[in-house]
C-alpha cells in the first residue's frame, strides 16, 4: 500500500470516527479533531502495514486496521515526536487515551483489531462484518484470538455476533470521559 493509499484509509477512518464520543473527548473543535485524529490514524495505518495489516472493502467504504500481538508488540518508531507533529496542542489527550488503553490491554498473544470503520452512507450493508470475517478466517485457521475495544454498546452487539465476548468491565477515559468495552474472540473451529 502506497503512502497515498494509507493516507486515504486514515482519512476515511478519521471522517467516520470524528463524531464518536472518544474523538469528541480528544478534541472539542470538530475541524481540529478531524485533523488530529487523521494524523494519529496515519501513524497507525502506516505501522499496521509492517506489523499487522489493513483490510479494506473494494471501494474503500470500510477498513479494518489490526496489529499482530502474538509476540511483543513493536512500538511505532519516534511515536512521541510524530504524535506531537500530528496532534499539536491536543497531544496530551491522545497520550492519555493511549495510556488508558495500554493499561487495559491483555497480555495473552492475539491480534489487536485497533480500528474498524465504515462510511456512514454504507453502514448496515454488512461491510464491517465481511471485512472482519475475512480476517477471522486467518485467525481461525492459525488458532489466534483477537482483541478490540468497542466504542458503544451497539458496536459491542455487532462484535458479539462475530464471536467477541466482553473481557472484564467497560472502562472510562477519565472522570466524565466516554466508555470503552474490551472484547475478546477465541479462534473458532468449524
Amino acid at each position: 500500500m502506497s503512502v497515498s493509499a494509507y493516507g486515504a484509509v486514515a482519512a476515511m477512518l478519521a471522517d467516520e470516527f470524528n463524531d464518536l464520543p472518544t474523538a469528541r473527548w480528544l478534541v472539542d473543535d470538530p475541524d481540529e479533531r478531524l485533523k488530529a485524529v487523521r494524523g494519529q490514524f496515519e501513524l497507525l495505518v502506516e505501522h499496521a502495514l509492517g506489523h499487522g495489516g489493513v483490510v479494506t472493502s473494494g471501494d474503500l467504504d470500510g477498513a479494518v486496521v489490526w496489529f499482530d500481538h502474538t509476540a511483543a508488540a513493536r512500538p511505532i518508531p519516534h511515536y512521541d515526536e510524530r504524535l506531537l507533529a500530528a496532534c499539536g496542542a491536543h497531544t496530551d489527550r491522545f497520550r492519555r487515551l493511549d495510556q488508558v488503553m495500554d493499561d487495559h490491554h491483555p497480555q495473552a498473544p492475539h491480534h489487536y483489531v485497533a480500528l474498524v470503520g465504515v462510511r456512514k452512507r454504507r453502514r448496515g450493508n454488512g461491510i464491517a462484518t465481511a471485512m472482519l470475517r475475512r480476517h477471522h478466517r486467518v485467525l481461525d485457521r492459525d488458532g489466534i484470538p483477537a482483541y478490540l475495544e468497542a466504542v458503544s454498546p451497539q458496536t459491542a452487539k455487532l462484535y458479539g455476533r462475530l464471536g467477541y465476548k466482553p473481557l472484564g468491565d467497560r472502562y472510562g477515559l477519565d472522570k466524565g470521559g466516554p466508555w470503552l468495552y474490551p472484547m475478546w474472540r477465541e479462534p473458532q473451529t468449524v
